[in-house]
């Protein structure tokens, strides 16, 4: 039957776990396909990839934000409301306003908001290729779901027609049966007659006609 050709096609497929690992093995042939680097890179993260996530998440609280946020405002009002010997800039030490402080200070922090914004970038990747493999998983079983419900409909066609194949055989047995019916009411019919015929005749049933004999049978 094809049902049985269907089924035994469908168990030959591998399934969806194989599918998806098959998937994240090959290599990528444009945006948005899944490669094992980004795969490796979600599931088995490095030391490295631990920390961008972590000073990533750090950078994003609201404790931190307000934090430097409450600085800067600080920093300001010293300077705007603290008179001409605050804004002048004495009030500070002198190692803190050389230009030998200044030099070194404003390269670490040069460096700082660069490394910070590699890390943060780094976990944004991370976060990105998570998103792209999570598509594409979605994606192939969208594309398993629509294979399923092609198999459906064609086994749905399938048993439909079975179905009225069964019923135009069951029709046609049961024509069958009455004519088998009939038949047999006539042969009845006949036979009665037959007998009849033959009482008036004076004969027993089996009995030949005077005059008659009977039928050679060969061995």
């Amino acid at each position: 039957m094809t049902v049985t050709e269907d089924t035994s096609e469908r168990s030959a497929q591998p399934p969806s776990s194989e599918l998806s690992s098959e998937l994240s093995s090959e290599p990528s042939s444009g945006p948005g396909s899944t490669t094992q680097a980004m795969v490796d890179a979600v599931k088995r993260p490095t030391a490295f990839d631990r920390f961008a996530d972590w000073v990533s998440e750090a950078m994003g609280r609201p404790l931190n934000i307000a934090f430097w946020f409450v600085l800067i405002v600080a920093w300001t009002l010293i300077f705007a409301l603290g008179g001409p010997k605050l804004s002048s800039g004495t009030w500070l030490p002198t190692w803190f306003t050389s230009q030998g402080f200044n030099f070194p200070l404003n390269l670490i922090t040069t460096v700082a908001e660069l490394f910070i914004g590699f890390l943060v970038a780094t976990a944004a990747n991370r976060a990105q290729n998570a998103l792209t493999a999570l598509l594409d998983k979605i994606d192939l079983q969208e594309e398993q779901i629509e294979a399923t419900e092609t198999n459906i409909v064609t086994l749905i066609k399938e048993n439909t027609d079975l179905t009225s194949e069964i019923h135009t055989l069951t029709t046609e047995i049961r024509t069958l049966t009455m004519q088998v019916l009939k038949n047999a009411t006539l042969i009845a019919e006949t036979h009665q007659q037959v007998a009849a015929l033959t009482a008036q005749a004076g004969l027993d049933v089996g009995d030949l006609p005077p005059g008659t004999s009977p039928p050679a049978t060969t061995s």
